[in-house]
């Protein structure tokens, strides 16, 4: 069974029409179960997370009541299963708990860390200047260190991109495998599970998240996985799946996750 749990409709509307360009590239490619996971901060509701960086339209704009009710016709009509891409911020941990127990109709809520450092959106802007500001050591411990207390912060059922850290690709830190085991075992006592996410392959680091040497580290323990090609338009629905699917059955990962109301299910991977 191919699961493709990661997909944003962003950049179009919440319409039937928009949402069939991704479902019938996800049928060609043999997914046969698909997760909508637009991001929190597209959503007006969600804003007292992001309320301490800079934000701009389209953020913190839609109407999470619109979502909700355009994916419970998808869910009727499709089978499909929605979820949300939620930032971990330390600080506001309350915010994220409140929200996600007020707003309670995912299936699933992914967790992941796109800001590090007083609001350095690091995915954003290859040139921004706080690249070569700063050490990739210090860039890689604070994100790795946000990534950590996600894990340990249990308000979320799975860790997203782990490495997205890593995009641009370049440089990495001297103790990357150090870093690597430390994540791990923190990962190994948590109830969630890891994504393999393809969109790396398809970013100048040209990986999969996590790295093949993360994914050899953790493999023997046998965190349960999901699968998700990040699309954000319809060309990328699914794309990598089966390839990222056959990587973790080389590495002799043996269990996915599906979710429903939030209440994981294992299944073999096959």
């Amino acid at each position: 069974m191919m699961i493709d749990y990661h997909m944003h409709l962003e950049r179009g509307p919440f319409d039937e029409n928009w949402w069939l360009k991704f479902w019938e590239e996800e049928k060609k490619k043999n997914i046969q179960e698909i997760g909508i996971t637009e991001h929190g901060h597209r959503f007006k509701e969600f804003r007292p997370i992001y309320d301490h960086i800079p934000i701009t339209a389209p953020w913190c704009d839609s109407n999470l009541e619109e979502y909700r009710e355009f994916t419970t016709f998808l869910k009727e009509k499709y089978k499909i299963k929605v979820g949300v891409e939620m930032d971990y911020f330390p600080e506001k941990e309350k915010e994220i708990k409140e929200l996600l127990e007020e707003y309670n109709f995912f299936d699933y809520v992914l967790g992941s860390v796109h800001f590090i450092d007083h609001g350095f959106g690091f995915d954003i802007d290859p040139n921004d200047p706080r690249w070569t500001e700063k050490d990739i050591e210090e860039i890689f411990e604070d994100y790795f260190d946000k990534v950590e207390r996600m894990i340990k912060s249990n308000l979320y059922d799975v860790i997203a991109h782990l490495d997205l850290v890593k995009l641009w690709g370049g440089r990495t830190p001297k103790n990357i495998s150090s870093i690597y085991e430390r994540i791990s075992k923190v990962i190994i006592s948590s109830q969630m599970s890891l994504e393999l996410n393809t969109a790396g392959w398809r970013k100048p680091v040209k990986e999969l998240y996590p790295s093949p040497e993360f994914l050899k580290i953790i493999s023997p323990y046998n965190i349960p996985l999901t699968f998700g090609a990040d699309a954000h338009t319809p060309e990328d629905a699914g794309r990598d799946i089966e390839k990222a699917y056959q990587l973790a059955k080389d590495l002799g990962f043996k269990k996915i996750s599906i979710f429903e109301k939030r209440k994981r299910i294992l299944i073999d991977l096959q």
